[in-house]
């Protein structure tokens, strides 16, 4: 009997996830698993409880949206216990990106089939993420969403539209794989282990959570056509086709500035990091999953 452990933050949603791990847990008991619900009770209390748990449990599931998924991740680091997915966030990236039904019962029934994918653990100054991180415009909109009082796609896009016209562009030195470094203009530096920031806009089309590669998508200072138009090719899946667009894959990143401080993003979560940044991938995990493309 497989034991599983499920994750989750009693109060996010106001509960939501709370009942989707109680549902998936029903689901899994009745397809003979054996799982119990643990609930976090503080920032950062989910990556301890499954690293606790890892050596006594075969599947460790987060119940949550992309900051929950990387707070259980991060636990599993170096651990042979596997990812299990239940999305019940704002946007779902990495769940979206492996193609788990965003239905509680449907998830729930992909941790029953255990189809298991290599999921690459990149870092950005020592930190995990496991879909998308980076800096620039799609950064300060994570600080300006986190202060909302209200999640989802509709506060993102009315954040977008409040900051849009007032965002500076920033000029950066970037390195890839340590070859020579070049400057580069910049509204928008994202790395993406997975293809997506969630809810279906795909920042890193060609992103594959398991092939040891970051894929780095750079826009540069748009006009309000230009803008737009990025805003459509992100769900179309094309960003990368945009002539002004640019593309880099490898394994190491680096960004240097003038600056000391910058406000980054992290698996959709704010953060705030010091120069250089440096993203790398070496480390993996084992997630449960559909497809890793």
């Amino acid at each position: 009997m497989k034991k599983v452990v499920l994750i989750a933050n009693p109060v996010s949603g106001n509960g939501k996830a709370k009942k989707a791990a109680m549902l998936s847990a029903s689901i899994l008991k009745e397809n003979k698993f054996d799982a119990q619900i643990v609930y976090t009770e503080y920032a950062g209390h989910a990556t301890e409880l499954s690293k606790d748990l890892s050596d006594k449990n075969d599947i460790i599931v987060a119940v949550g949206g992309d900051g929950t998924v990387n707070e259980v991740a991060t636990g599993l680091v170096g651990t042979n216990c596997i990812l299990g997915i239940i999305p019940n966030g704002s946007g779902n990236g990495l769940a979206r990106h492996l193609k788990i039904p965003m239905n509680t019962s449907k998830a729930a029934q992909c941790i029953i089939k255990q189809h298991i994918l290599a999921l690459d653990a990149p870092t950005i100054n020592g930190k995990y993420f496991f879909c998308t991180a980076g800096v620039g415009f799609d950064a300060h909109i994570s600080h300006v969403f986190a202060t909302m009082s209200g999640r989802g796609l509709k506060n993102y896009i009315k954040a977008i539209f409040k900051e849009y016209g007032s965002y500076q562009t920033g000029t950066y030195g970037i390195q890839l794989d340590q070859k020579e470094e070049w400057t580069q203009k910049a509204f928008v530096m994202t790395v993406g282990n997975a293809a997506q920031y969630g809810n279906e806009a795909f920042i890193a089309p060609k992103a594959k959570v398991g092939d040891q590669q970051l894929e780095m998508t750079i826009l540069p200072s748009p006009n309000l056509l230009k803008g737009a138009v990025w805003g459509i090719r992100l769900f179309l899946k094309n960003i990368d086709k945009s002539n002004d667009v640019r593309t880099f894959s490898g394994r190491s990143i680096q960004i240097n500035s003038d600056e000391k401080l910058v406000n980054g993003h992290r698996d959709g979560e704010p953060d705030t990091w010091e120069y250089p940044l440096i993203f790398k991938v070496e480390d993996q995990i084992k997630v449960i999953g559909v497809s890793d493309n």
